[in-house]
């Protein structure tokens, strides 16, 4: 019996976005060597993002931001672990990041919707949002019709 992995195309016309399934007994050293072999190839597919830390430049997926803000003049990016420094305006990085993950909540604030933990609805007139990290932000007014759509789209 061979230690290579059984691989399986399907060819579905209704799929509208590649899709990867994995299936295993277990999550082991393979499946974790074939997600960092997906994620790299993703990595590859969109530009990465200079950013600054302590001085040292650094290159950041963008799978790795969960938000992209604003903070006495400075524009941050925010990951699960750090706050970086980013020396180019938002609307810069707005046209960088991919259309499908950032979505604008505010003038100030750009968010990565697949970083998000939950929406809440329960304030009137507003959506207030938990990040994954346990960060919370909040949709402006003017973008709730915006983010609603967006939210209906990918429920579809």
């Amino acid at each position: 019996m061979s230690d290579l992995p059984v691989i399986k195309l399907i060819i579905d016309e209704a799929i509208e976005k590649l899709t990867v399934i994995i299936k295993n007994r277990e999550k082991n050293d393979d499946v974790e060597g074939v997600i960092n072999a997906i994620q790299t190839y993703a990595d590859k597919k969109q530009p990465m993002i200079q950013a600054y830390f302590k001085g040292s430049v650094v290159m950041l997926p963008q799978r790795q931001i969960f938000r992209v803000y604003i903070v006495n003049r400075k524009i941050m990016i925010q990951t699960s672990e750090k706050l970086y420094e980013v020396r180019k305006n938002l609307r810069d990085l707005e046209e960088v990041l991919d259309q499908e993950s950032f979505i604008r909540i505010s003038q100030s604030e750009i968010l990565n919707i697949k970083r998000v933990k939950n929406f809440d609805f329960s304030s009137t007139g507003t959506i207030g949002v938990e990040l994954e990290n346990g960060e919370k932000t909040y949709v402006s007014r003017r973008r709730v019709k915006e983010i609603k759509a967006v939210l209906s789209k990918a429920a579809d």
